[in-house]
């Protein structure tokens, strides 16, 4: 049997153990969980067939995205890491405020109004110019366009404002059921906006994958999804706001703590169930991908790899807002991104964490997570 065959081979085994071992990894994970740990500072959870439910659907939506997720070929990975050597330098000599730059407020192009259930808001169209420093400018052209965002908002002037940054596969009209815009808009009195990342909903482009494999594509997207919500962040404040709280799930969770870090007038954050990075975590999840996979996560853990993530580590930057008005929501069963890396931001952060006994995918459901959400977006400005 050729190379190839043996890695397709390998690959296909791998991937029907992850399937395979969904509920066995799901009650070992709930085990470990009910343990905690001292030394990070992560507490015990409670072991029930709810939390062990919760992990079995994290589980299974790793094994579907190692489907959706393909490593096609090592020998390409190892060319697009190789192109990282050589973008590193320049990349790090412009560091996080060179590679980052402050967006104008945008010329808004349209405003449609839509209707999704129950919830009417509007669809606003925009364009900003997003200059991608020269290694990642060959990029440029499948991120290039209009900019779109779903926006409710009280006719008022001085409300506070929302901007939540959805997390990888959304970005479609159900992020508003998801993260509960009607509730923050109707119940709470916050103007809303929920973007629309690069290569998500109707802005997905079929040479664009996000996460996907290129290192250098992914700090593409990356950079310009992050110029996309400061220059939204230049929009709200033009309404003169009381407050511009930025939030961010799981992917967007880095994505909210750069823009945070970048905007002095978000004046409070919140990360909930974060990614750190990309590449990090795809690293995590490939090392249980058979030998192909423990080579590709080999190459993304790369000297060069990190260095070019670098630009948009959000551990780089620390939030404008104060410590107390920065929150960090973490699953103590999340096996997607898993518990440490919100440990790490919130030991980086300071400021605030609270843990729910659940998995990453079960926020949705999680009366815990909306109550920890509803007192925090609540609290009085000081």
């Amino acid at each position: 049997m050729s190379d190839v065959g043996l890695s397709k081979w390998d690959t296909t085994v791998a991937r029907v153990g992850l399937f395979a071992n969904v509920m066995p990894r799901a009650v070992a994970s709930a085990r470990a969980a009910a343990r905690g740990s001292d030394r990070l500072g992560i507490p015990p959870s409670k072991v029930g067939a709810r939390t062990v439910g919760e992990s079995a659907v994290d589980e299974l939506f790793v094994a579907i995205n190692s489907i959706v997720r393909d490593v096609s070929s090592i020998d390409d990975l190892a060319s697009d890491v190789a192109r990282c050597e050589e973008a590193a330098p320049i990349l790090t000599e412009l560091g996080v405020t060179g590679v980052n730059q402050p967006q104008p407020v945008p010329t808004i192009l349209r405003r449609t109004r839509k209707r999704f259930t129950t919830t009417v808001y509007e669809l606003i169209d925009f364009y900003p110019e997003v200059n991608l420093p020269g290694p990642l400018a060959p990029y440029a052209p499948y991120l290039d366009g209009v900019v779109s965002a779903r926006v409710l908002a009280h006719d008022e002037p001085g409300r506070r404002w929302i901007i939540w940054v959805h997390g990888a596969g959304q970005g479609r009209p159900d992020d508003l059921f998801t993260f509960r815009a009607a509730h923050l808009h109707e119940k709470l009195g916050y103007n809303v906006i929920l973007p629309v990342l690069p290569a998500h909903g109707t802005r997905a482009h079929p040479s664009v994958d996000y996460p996907g494999f290129d290192p250098l594509e992914n700090v593409a997207v990356t950079v310009r999804a992050i110029a996309e919500i400061r220059a939204l962040v230049a929009w709200a404040n033009s309404a003169a706001p009381a407050d511009i709280t930025i939030a961010g799930t799981s992917l967007g969770g880095p994505l909210a703590a750069m823009v945070a870090g970048l905007e002095p007038s978000v004046s409070s954050v919140l990360a909930l169930v974060p990614m750190l990075g990309v590449h990090s975590t795809l690293a995590h999840h490939m090392d249980r991908a058979g030998e192909l996979g423990k080579t590709a996560a080999q190459l993304l853990r790369s000297d060069s790899v990190t260095a070019v993530t670098s630009v948009v580590d959000p551990l780089s930057v620390m939030p404008y807002a104060e410590p107390d008005r920065r929150l960090v929501i973490a699953a103590l069963n999340d096996r997607v991104t898993w518990v440490t890396a919100a440990q790490k931001l919130h030991d980086h952060w300071g400021g605030r964490i609270e843990w729910y006994p659940g998995g990453h995918v079960g926020h949705v459901f999680s009366g815990v997570v909306k109550s920890l959400t509803d007192e925090f977006l609540t609290e009085p400005l000081s």
